[in-house]
């Protein structure tokens, strides 16, 4: 299936959308988390998370958002304090993907392993589905924020799958373990301008600034 075509505004001025992976998290018994509440940042994730909000910090950043999760929150709030302590507003579109495989022990993520194909409930999220939601935010924020660079925290599954929709390329698994999986605390940098394409850069802020 080609991902949905999805109208994402080109603005009037340039404008950027830093989107970040939540930083590392503590989880000692080693599952899939998923949406479950309470998981929070490990000191790993926190020193990350700090790292980034370095890299970040000279960019002149108008509003942060955040998936409403813990693990993302935190994330936020620390690169809020490389902004002025700016206020992080919550983003119900940049939630992880809604899956009856959370709570599962990572052991399951074999080679080839996807969360989409099949879906495990029938309520869980299809890949189309994430995708509209974290295009529909990108063109919200993009209104709203036109010629302004903002920062929002999201999960990596959203990030790859919002990667291979702006891409234009099919969405099924074969692509989403083919495209850049976002490290944790790393950045993508989308840039919507009036006159030319969109481009689509990432960093790797914790493994010595790798870029593609």
């Amino acid at each position: 299936m080609s991902s949905t075509p999805v109208a994402i505004l080109a603005p009037s001025k340039p404008t950027q959308i830093l989107v970040g992976c939540h930083a590392e998290v503590y989880n000692p018994r080693d599952i899939l988390y998923g949406r479950l509440p309470r998981f929070r940042l490990s000191d790993e994730g926190i020193r990350q998370a700090k790292a980034t909000g370095l890299f970040l910090a000279a960019r002149p950043v108008a509003a942060i958002y955040s998936s409403p999760l813990l693990r993302a929150r935190q994330t936020a709030h620390i690169l809020s304090d490389y902004h002025r302590g700016l206020r992080v507003h919550f983003a119900g579109d940049l939630l992880e993907v809604l899956s009856g495989y959370q709570g599962s022990p990572n052991t399951i993520l074999t080679p080839g392993f996807s969360f989409f194909e099949p879906l495990k409930c029938p309520a869980d999220e299809t890949m189309a589905d994430v995708w509209l939601r974290m295009a529909r935010f990108l063109d919200r924020v993009s209104r709203r924020h036109t010629g302004e660079t903002i920062v929002a925290v999201s999960h990596a599954d959203p990030i790859t799958i919002m990667r291979v929709g702006l891409l234009g390329l099919p969405l099924t698994a074969a692509q989403l373990h083919g495209a850049v999986y976002p490290a944790r605390a790393s950045v993508n940098q989308i840039t919507l301008s009036p006159r030319e394409p969109m481009s689509l850069a990432y960093f790797d802020v914790n493994d010595e600034g790798k870029t593609s």
